[in-house]
């Protein structure tokens, strides 16, 4: 569960919306995957499965969405699931990642990835899930309260970066799992850019019912992997359930003593069900 040896390792590109920041490692001629990362942590929160997926001999792409870590906060975008399907689709033209490429997307990257499948199948070879937001997240009164017009933001603002911060904790079934350096590495990529865009992400349903998005997948003949945190209370495993049913050649398998984020907090049975998915 180390952190990426170097945190600003990585580059940026300019895409129609604004810059992105990405990095790319593994074998040059491995097979390509893609991890997309939920609604507020950046790709940071995929150190140790990316070097994992990497040092597996797959060509490894991590990037942030727009509006968080080090890409750009642009005007252009209403950072909901278009912005960010189209996103994607201009990152992978301009790197340019061979394809097709497995898709792996947590919590919120989990509606961005089933959608980019759907919409661009020929690009994709599998696709893969880490707990993602099916038929929405498990919010608390105070949580929806940063939803809400001009109020919500303004929280977002005032409140966001402790909160945010502070609450990763709760992400996990055990706290004393997570990185110790990932609230400080979240908390520095939090501007008010970065507040605008989790309050615009809200407002167009990012964290909302996403079942129409997933059902598509049964049209795709795509092969379907999931993996849930069995003590996830964000999005709790029983949304499994309603992903077999919305797409059921879906796999599931379920980590026990994990909650939101089992490849951080059980690494060593996710990350080589993860390898063995997305081998050709």
């Amino acid at each position: 569960m180390s952190p990426v040896a170097n945190p600003s390792a990585g580059t940026w590109v300019d895409l129609p919306h604004g810059r992105t920041w990405y990095e790319l490692d593994g074998a040059k001629n491995g097979a390509p995957v893609v991890l997309v990362h939920g609604f507020s942590i950046p790709a940071c929160v995929w150190d140790g499965t990316f070097e994992h997926l990497a040092q597996a001999g797959f060509r490894v792409l991590r990037y942030d969405l727009y509006g968080r870590g080090r890409s750009a906060r642009p005007e252009n975008c209403d950072y909901g699931l278009n912005c960010y399907v189209e996103q994607l689709h201009a990152l992978l033209d301009a790197i340019p990642l061979r394809t097709p490429a497995g898709l792996v997307g947590l919590s919120m990257g989990g509606p961005i990835a089933a959608a980019f499948a759907t919409r661009y199948p020929a690009r994709v070879r599998t696709v893969a899930f880490i707990d993602p937001v099916v038929t929405g997240v498990n919010l608390s009164w105070q949580q929806r309260l940063s939803g809400l017009p001009i109020i919500g933001e303004l929280l977002l603002r005032l409140k966001g970066k402790q909160a945010l911060s502070e609450g990763i904790a709760s992400d996990f079934h055990r706290p004393e799992r997570m990185p110790a350096d990932l609230p400080e590495r979240f908390r520095a990529v939090m501007d008010d850019g970065f507040f605008h865009a989790l309050h615009l992400s809200m407002r167009n349903g990012m964290l909302g019912d996403h079942q129409a998005v997933f059902q598509r997948l049964h049209d795709v003949l795509l092969p379907v992997f999931a993996i849930w945190g069995k003590e996830d209370t964000l999005v709790p495993p029983s949304q499994a359930d309603v992903l077999r049913a919305l797409a059921p050649r879906t796999q599931v398998y379920t980590i026990p003593e994990a909650g939101h984020m089992p490849h951080l907090e059980n690494p060593e049975k996710v990350n080589p069900l993860l390898s063995s998915f997305l081998t050709p």
